[in-house]
């Protein structure tokens, strides 16, 4: 490695030991680094290049022309030439054109990314990517969960290793500012080039990199070393949760199916925690409304069965003493229909044979001939559920009273074979809002409603 100021070669040196302390990979890998020509992955690659022959691993260069700027072509030919000038491995893919979308661009192009990593991982039999994220990445991303909302975990923001494909991703760089790169980059003559789009403040998250961490760092220079030591305090605590969570579910968990008999015998605090871990590992994307409603639904031993929509097209069911989670196409229609799901604005629900229902806060979306109605509800009545209608479900009345849902069905000369399949949409509390096609409850809107509640579509498509 060519000489330098000190403070740069310590960057050097910092970096060597944090490869040794985090054991990354060893000298007889082969790795996949992802090189866009930005100064962050220029370093990266540099650094890499600088280890001793006797610790650098096998380098394999993966770069992508998006063809979203007239100058990829130019950084393409760059990295080109600078592999063959070291004598690199490169590996290069073009995201045509025409496969940009209208919308999404910047996710369509992250997808791109990593199913061509994954592509070259296979064809070198590669077991480690590792890409360039810094010390300021982890930064905007744990400052943009945390505006967001979500799960505790997710304040982690950036992990510096991950499964990955066969293997695993890594991000040796993230103990390093943008800063640090930036001047070892101009110490050690690196060239690299600049993606304009970066400077585009229509996007999330170079708004968080040009004028919110700014802003945060004249109230507190050392905001990046903090927030970064609260990653490695919350990744120390996770996993060690993780391991307390592991030796429990190993006395909860037969087969797919988990105890709910044994769960019934931990605290609230060690139930809450040890459920939400084994619904995660079966389905990733959960909302925590719906967790909570999920052990209510445990809780309740006055209904021994019971089934809930999830994501990702997976369904939680509840047989006595325990539940297990499987697949929508194992069930069958009837079996969909008479599931419990927190509704999502904009998502279809079944509710009969030919019906499914429909919430919006606009009548887009709906097809000429769908029943629409009008409905506002005060806030503390969201998130909606549709479920099967139970034997203590009352509908409210104009006058104050109610009336109870068995006794609409019977006015209503329903048959027993449909009664049964009938759906309720109900508020948090289990009040029902609509027995679904047949009679609303009464909700007495307060004067000035229109600013202090929730207008919605409520949509029936029936299928001809």
């Amino acid at each position: 490695m060519a000489g330098g100021a000190s403070r740069l070669t310590t960057l050097y040196e910092r970096f060597k030991r944090h490869l040794q302390g985090g054991r990354f990979f060893n000298h007889s890998a082969t790795i996949i680094v992802a090189v866009s020509t930005g100064v962050d992955s220029m370093v990266l690659l540099h650094l890499l290049m600088s280890l001793p022959e006797e610790e650098r691993p096998r380098i394999v260069v993966a770069h992508v022309n998006h063809e979203l700027r007239e100058q990829s072509t130019q950084e393409e030919n760059f990295i080109r030439q600078f592999c063959e000038q070291h004598q690199l491995i490169l590996e290069v893919a073009h995201w045509d054109g025409d496969e940009h979308p209208e919308v999404g661009v910047e996710n369509a192009a992250r997808r791109f990314r990593y199913q061509f990593f994954e592509q070259v991982m296979a064809k070198y039999q590669a077991s480690v990517l590792v890409t360039a994220h810094h010390q300021n990445d982890l930064a905007e991303t744990m400052l943009m969960k945390l505006v967001r909302g979500g799960q505790v975990t997710q304040l982690i923001g950036i992990a510096d290793r991950r499964k990955f494909a066969d293997g695993i991703l890594v991000r040796p760089l993230l103990p390093f500012s943008k800063q640090e790169l930036v001047e070892y980059a101009q110490e050690q003559g690196i060239k690299w080039y600049e993606d304009e789009s970066n400077a585009d403040l229509t996007i999330a998250r170079n708004r968080y990199r040009h004028e919110i961490i700014p802003r945060l760092e004249k109230e507190n220079p050392k905001l990046l070393d903090h927030l970064t030591e609260f990653h490695d305090q919350l990744t120390d605590v996770m996993d060690y949760q993780k391991l307390a969570l592991d030796r429990q579910m190993a006395e909860l968990v037969e087969g797919d199916r988990f105890q709910i008999d044994r769960w019934h015998k931990l605290s609230p605090l060690e139930q809450r925690l040890v459920f939400t871990h084994w619904l995660k590992m079966q389905v990733k994307d959960l909302k925590q409304s719906l967790v909570s409603e999920i052990i209510a639904v445990l809780n309740d031993r006055q209904t021994p069965q019971q089934k809930i929509s999830l994501p990702e097209q997976k369904i939680f069911v509840k047989e006595y003493n325990d539940c297990f989670v499987q697949t929508n196409e194992k069930m069958s229609v009837k079996d969909q229909i008479l599931s419990s799901s927190v509704v999502e604005l904009g998502q279809w629900y079944l509710v009969n044979d030919q019906q499914k229902l429909r919430i919006s806060l606009t009548a887009d979306g709906f097809s000429e001939g769908d029943l629409l109605q009008e409905m506002w509800l005060s806030p503390d009545q969201f998130p909606l559920t549709i479920r099967p209608w139970q034997a203590d479900d009352v509908i409210k009345l104009k006058d104050g009273g109610q009336q109870k849902v068995r006794r609409v069905l019977i006015d209503q000369k329903m048959p027993n074979e449909d009664r049964n399949r009938q759906m309720v949409l109900v508020d948090p509390k289990g009040t029902v809002v609509w027995l679904i096609g047949r009679k609303w409850s009464w909700f007495t809107r307060p004067e000035g409603f229109q600013t202090l509640w929730r207008k919605v579509i409520i949509g029936i498509h029936e299928d001809k």
